[in-house]
């Protein structure tokens, strides 16, 4: 079942099915390939078995934002005293296992008003370049690419051109018939 939406996941998500990133998210415009809903769990169910999940966390008439992650790096990510802290300080007190959050995260971005940019910490951000972001609006960072930096730019330079050339190879793999389960990394 090649879709227009594999060749999102290998674009959006390459990083995320090697591995080497907690989560990735994407728009997908909704007509694109008909029912949203049964893509998405056509390929939750796909990639369950390599330790990855992917869920709609918005959806919209013409769109919806998916989100592909990782749940075992994810709950090690979110075990974290600082990253508790921050999200309890940001609406998810009460959340145990990276279910809740994401739940949570999806009630957020459903139905509150403006982005919730903690959403910066479910896709790896650094907790200082998602605090960092949030205090100064967007503005006065010292390095932008993938997200904006505002604390180590060598570090996050460093993941920038990892996350480039994963999305390279991977692109060039799918191209020469690799399918998007071969080249998801088993957790």
């Amino acid at each position: 079942m090649e879709t227009e939406f594999e060749r999102y996941l290998i674009e959006q998500c390459a990083p995320t099915l090697a591995g080497i990133k907690v989560g990735s998210l994407f728009r997908y415009p909704a007509e694109k390939d008909g029912n949203m809903g049964e893509i998405v769990r056509f390929w939750s169910d796909r990639l369950f078995d390599k330790g990855v999940r992917v869920c709609a966390v918005r959806e919209c008439p013409d769109r919806g934002l998916i989100y592909v992650f990782r749940p075992s790096m994810l709950e090690t990510l979110l075990s974290a005293e600082d990253i508790k802290l921050f999200l309890k300080s940001r609406g998810y007190d009460g959340c145990h296992d990276p279910d809740a959050y994401v739940h949570r995260l999806r009630h957020r971005l459903c139905s509150e008003p403006g982005f919730p940019h903690e959403i910066g910490i479910f896709l790896g951000y650094p907790l200082g370049d998602v605090q960092g972001f949030i205090e100064n609006q967007g503005r006065n960072f010292n390095l932008c690419g993938l997200w904006k930096v505002y604390g180590e730019e060598r570090n996050a330079e460093r993941l920038f051109a990892r996350y480039k050339k994963c999305r390279k190879i991977y692109r060039a793999l799918y191209e020469n018939g690799r399918s998007v389960l071969t080249l998801t990394v088993a957790a």
